[in-house]
């Protein structure tokens, strides 16, 4: 019995560092997504989705940008979600596209004041 508890803690424990950890092991270029509020007012609660994995931001003030690194195992494109700091109704948006490889990129969302997203990715 004790044998099998110890199997299961292992497993758990590696399943565990390989959903937190795995792309750590993918190879593949990194890329960065970056998120710069142009808006004239705060962001909050920013999300940004791609393959699968999901990017958080608590606020955003006016002028202030966010990076976040990441590798994807297949192509895919960007979902980001935000709402106005002391506004209710959330605001998003869908587009851009990351490819797998083989060269990295820095994807560059601009968020306006109407909630527009100028999107445009540059080679890193």
């Amino acid at each position: 019995m004790r044998n099998l508890f110890i199997l299961v803690l292992l497993a758990v424990a590696v399943w565990f560092g390989w959903k937190e950890y795995g792309d750590r092991f993918t190879k593949g270029p990194e890329h960065r997504a970056v998120i710069e509020n142009r808006a004239d007012r705060g962001m909050s609660a920013v999300r940004l989705k791609v393959a699968g994995k999901t990017f958080e931001k608590e606020s955003l003030a006016d002028g202030e940008d966010v990076n976040f690194t990441f590798r994807v195992a297949r192509d895919a494109g960007f979902e980001l979600t935000w709402t106005w700091s002391g506004a209710s109704g959330e605001m998003s948006w869908t587009g851009g596209y990351v490819t797998r490889g083989p060269m990295a990129q820095e994807h560059i969302m601009t968020v306006d004041g109407d909630g527009s997203v100028i999107y445009r990715a540059e080679s890193r």
